[in-house]
């Protein structure tokens, strides 16, 4: 940010005012009577600088949990709106599509969705939601009943003498899911495609465009074919069509990644020149490492063929070590002699070390005078202190947004007062079995509607009488502000402490329902027949859960769903080389039936394209705003890895 950005964001922060004409539409209701809004506060803490109520604003769209029927049940979804960053927006919004199924967006808007997608900002309004059965609106398929009965178990396992077992868990959770929804084989994409565009225009948006990763490729997909009306352009970015068989083929993006590491060697002149024969030197070193693992050592872990494929699969997340492919070639190379330096070096974390000023001048420092290496190395001092400085202040503005809405709820410190009061009380009473029963008590609170009465029946049985005035002061002192703050972080804690399991239901709710029995076990045994390379189940993708929990949870296929999808939209197919999640060959295959795509391919990139490079992110810009020209795309260039040679 810049430092007039800076004192405009706190100015506006510490004014509390906002202007009654941002975010009109949406404060009024909504655009939509058969959709209504409502408005609340956004998910803490805040992406820097955005300021609640005037460029970012939150809150849930009632929807039908079917639509079409007259009298159906009512969901809500959650849903932020990020305003654009220019007093003359375009009229058509990006719409981010989370992955998942499950996955959620609202909550990490921060997190994701900022650091992502900020850019489109530049033009146009950016809109997220979470799907129904995920994140904040996951709670009509959550368990969270049974989850806190079993906190326990869950957070320390083997702390009680008897404890629920995972399957009669699992059962349990799936239970209370049918119970709790009206209809759970209405918790699918078809659906979820009719509430994108329920929420869109509930919003006030007439056109939009579809920004989709992961699941949100298929929630794309499935839109152009069930909801197209308003949609104006689709951008599908690690790609998992309708019609593929994506749990039983779960190795094949594993497999495609690496021999794409292959062919880009051998599309290189010189690493086919240093490396002739480079998958022969693949298939020796996992005949090596399966049979005779190298030993600890060195100071480092044991190099097994595991921990080879690990390292393959590890790029497909943007937290991996930089240049691995890069290094691959000689990494092979030199554990079929039997070395280890340079899988050391890069795993040792050699690849992401920052370099300084003069390591950065050195090629360079023969052609520089004194002076002028003397101001570069000024220069870039002082960039590096510069992004020391961004960060701390992004963190201190984050930490005002988040004091000053406290104070705007009407909150005091009196929440904050009895976590303290209560936390003590049940602490020094040094019985285990008390403890144990408080937090299964307290985590009830997670699904409770907020009352001074349920506080008071938390802690009256519960803690020492000696304790009781003193607490139950602190309580008959809250406002309802107070309260509802006391049962929003309970409940903030119980959601991140299960937010594993409940992310896991929230996926097989929809994943169960689609796609058994269209994937099998049998099926899934079928395709690892097939793999040129067997050694890949060792992987982490060889996961067979699916096949194991969903017959819990009756199938609900709908045949018409598993075929491919036909669109006339605009779209451009994203995918990239290190994928290991989603296939690149199910993303071409994609494209064949959509007639105006573009298929982009993007070296060096795993899952989420964008997430790895800012020449994917100017693509999708400039296909966005003008979707019926092929984006130049010179850039990709540039991401091919530049394989390192072996010494000499």
């Amino acid at each position: 940010m810049t430092p007039d950005q800076i004192v405009a964001a706190v100015m506006a922060l510490v004014a509390g005012t906002t202007n009654p004409t941002d975010f009109a539409t949406i404060r009024a209701g909504g655009a939509d009577a058969r959709y209504p809004v409502t408005v609340e506060a956004c998910p803490r803490p805040l992406p820097s600088g955005e300021i609640e109520g005037q460029t970012v604003i939150c809150g849930r769209v009632e929807v039908p949990e079917v639509h079409g029927k007259d009298d159906s049940r009512r969901i809500e979804l959650a849903f932020a709106v990020l305003k654009a960053r220019t007093q003359s927006p375009a009229h058509d919004p990006v719409v981010y599509l989370h992955g998942g199924p499950g996955g959620g967006a609202v909550k990490d808007l921060w997190s994701i969705v900022v650091p992502i997608f900020d850019q489109f900002r530049g033009r146009r309004d950016l809109v997220t939601f979470d799907q129904r059965a995920a994140g904040i609106s996951s709670d009509m398929v959550t368990c969270l009943d049974t989850l806190g009965a079993n906190i326990v178990s869950l957070m320390a396992p083997g702390a009680l003498p008897e404890s629920t077992s995972e399957g009669d868990l699992v059962a349990q959770c799936l239970d209370e899911i049918k119970a709790k929804s009206g209809d759970i084989t209405a918790y699918n994409t078809t659906q979820n495609a009719f509430d994108t565009q329920a929420l869109m225009r509930a919003l006030g948006y007439d056109e939009w465009n579809l920004y989709g990763i992961s699941y949100g490729t298929q929630l794309a997909l499935e839109v152009m074919r069930s909801a197209p009306e308003g949609t104006r352009s689709v951008v599908i970015d690690s790609v998992f069509p309708t019609d593929v068989k994506g749990y039983d083929e779960n190795i094949k993006p594993l497999q495609e990644s690496i021999q794409a590491t292959l062919d880009q060697c051998a599309a290189d002149t010189a690493c086919a020149a240093a490396y002739p024969d480079l998958e022969g030197t693949l298939v020796r070193v996992a005949d090596k490492l399966q049979a005779s693992p190298i030993p600890a050592a060195r100071g480092r872990a044991e190099i097994t063929l595991k921990a080879l494929i690990d390292l393959f699969d590890g790029r497909n997340s943007s937290g991996a070590w930089p240049q691995i492919t890069a290094h691959v070639p000689l990494i092979l190379t030199e554990l079929d002699r039997g070395e280890t330096t340079t899988w050391d070096m890069l795993t040792s974390g050699g690849t992401r070390k920052i370099p300084t000023s003069a390591e950065r001048l050195t090629p360079v420092a023969g052609n520089l005078s004194p002076e002028q290496k003397a101001l570069a190395t000024v220069l870039l001092d002082h960039a590096g202190a510069q992004r020391t400085d961004d960060a701390a202040m992004a963190a201190v503005l984050s930490a005002l947004s988040d004091s000053m809405q406290r104070s705007q709820s009407g909150a005091s410190d009196l929440a904050r007062r009895f976590d303290a009061e209560v936390t003590r009380s049940i602490t020094a009473t040094g019985s285990r079995q008390m403890m144990l029963d408080f937090v299964v008590a307290y985590a009830a609170l997670a699904t409770q509607a907020p009352t001074r009465q349920g506080l008071r029946d938390l802690v009256e049985p519960r803690l020492p009488a000696s304790d009781l005035p003193q607490i139950l002061a602190v309580i008959d002192l809250m406002t309802e502000p107070d309260i509802r703050a006391v049962y929003a972080a309970v409940s903030g804690e119980a959601r991140n402490a299960f937010a594993g399991m409940v992310g896991f239901f929230d996926l097989m709710v929809i994943a169960c329902q689609e796609q058994i029995p269209f994937n099998t076990i049998e099926g899934y045994a079928a395709y690892n027949a097939t793999l040129k390379w067997p050694w890949l189940t060792l992987s982490n993708k060889a996961d067979t859960t699916i096949y194991n929990i969903c017959p819990l949870l009756p199938p609900a296929p709908r045949p018409e769903f598993l075929t491919p999808v036909s669109s006339d939209i605009p779209t451009m197919v994203v995918y990239g080389l290190n994928d290991t999640q989603t296939s690149s060959a199910d993303a071409r295959q994609a494209a064949e039936t959509l007639s105006r795509s573009q298929v982009i391919e993007v070296p060096e990139a795993g899952h989420g394209s964008i997430i790895f490079s800012q020449c994917v992110k100017d693509i999708g810009m400039a296909f966005i705003e003008r979707p019926e020209i092929a984006p130049d795309t010179a850039c990709l260039a540039t991401l091919k890895p530049k394989f390192v040679l072996p010494p000499g």
